[in-house]
């Protein structure tokens, strides 16, 4: 398999270990708190251009719901005009978000890359590894969505027959809670068909599982000199065997990023929404839209890195796992004890 120049680099030895559940949120927070200038300078370059297109789009009325919020209060089914005038910049506001925000979680993973290899990053050369793997990483996750989107129909028509045939919904979802509870306490019984059955008879299980083992693709894509569907494989080898404590590290730093983002934001919000009401208007004015939004981009720039960062060093762990990375730091931890 090929690996590039990147990969080839030493890590540092704090990182030559295996790390537990915890370690790999610990460590994220400790890279996060003890370099957020950079990783806000990041943020920013990659954040910024969006979100001041998302402002101009808002302070200019284009979101203004007030007449769309006050029609359906008075149960006035809203018009065709009414929704497209919505839609339109939703959707304009939707792409160029998403062209940005893929770019700015590969470059605090470019970044994050060159901290655990004991390099200091900067902006210029962490944008322009970016730029020259942005359509792999953008084609990655192209397919990982396109991938997740069929899933998700066959797993809607799996579910649609289950419910017709209710006794094999009930059986089926008994199946997979007592399957669970075995792959959890039994190891000696995590077969192949164990895993199956479990996917399989979970209500959207398939799009639950694939989600996860795909989830690192964008990384590999990244760092790796990976192909889209190479990135994919890439994803499911190193997922293999560690799928529940994937899911565990990106769910919990993912509420972790959430709860620091959005609080601020909503004590800027609340008391807007509160005034609003008082003055009887049923949603946000366009100016008001626009100081909530600026706080949201202002709390998004400054905390939601860490989520890209426990990303990126849970790849980089699970390499150590499956490849051995961290194998000169057992050897020398080996060769500690024998000598004490």
């Amino acid at each position: 398999m090929l690996t590039s120049a990147r990969q080839e680099r030493q890590l540092d030895p704090r990182y030559r270990r295996v790390l537990s559940f915890g370690d790999v949120l610990d460590e994220s927070i400790g890279l996060f708190r003890g370099h957020w200038v950079v990783f806000a300078l990041v943020s920013a370059a990659c954040l910024l251009p969006p979100g001041l297109i998302e402002l101009g789009i808002t302070a200019g009325g284009a979101l203004d719901t007030r007449s769309f919020v006050a029609q359906i209060e008075t149960g006035v089914t809203p018009d065709f005009d009414s929704l497209s005038r919505l839609i339109g910049p939703l959707l304009v506001i939707s792409l160029i978000s998403g062209v940005f925000a893929l770019a700015w979680t590969a470059a605090v993973i470019v970044a994050t890359d060159d901290y655990v290899h004991g390099v200091e990053p900067h902006l210029g050369r962490v944008l322009s590894h970016v730029l020259r793997r942005y359509p792999i990483a953008f084609l990655a996750g192209l397919l990982t969505f396109l991938g997740v989107m069929l899933l998700a129909v066959a797993a809607m028509l799996l579910f649609i027959v289950s419910i017709v045939l209710f006794p094999i919904f009930i059986l089926g979802t008994l199946g997979a809670i007592v399957g669970v509870f075995l792959w959890w306490l039994r190891p000696t019984m995590r077969t192949g068909w164990l895993k199956w059955l479990i996917i399989l008879a979970t209500p959207f299980g398939l799009v639950i599982y694939f989600t996860g083992t795909w989830s690192l693709a964008l990384v590999a894509a990244v760092l790796e000199q990976q192909s889209p569907i190479g990135a994919l494989r890439r994803s499911m080898q190193l997922v293999s065997r560690h799928w529940f404590r994937t899911w565990g590290i990106l769910l919990v730093a993912g509420s972790i990023v959430s709860v620091l983002q959005y609080v601020p934001t909503v004590l800027v919000q609340l008391p807007l929404t509160i005034l609003a009401f008082i003055r009887g208007q049923p949603s946000l004015s366009p100016t008001e839209q626009t100081i909530s939004l600026a706080a949201g981009i202002v709390t998004e720039v400054l905390f939601a890195s860490m989520a890209s960062i426990c990303y990126a060093i849970l790849f980089i762990d699970l390499r150590n796992r499956r490849q051995g990375t961290d194998i000169a730091e057992r050897v020398s931890l080996l060769e500690a004890l024998e000598s004490d």
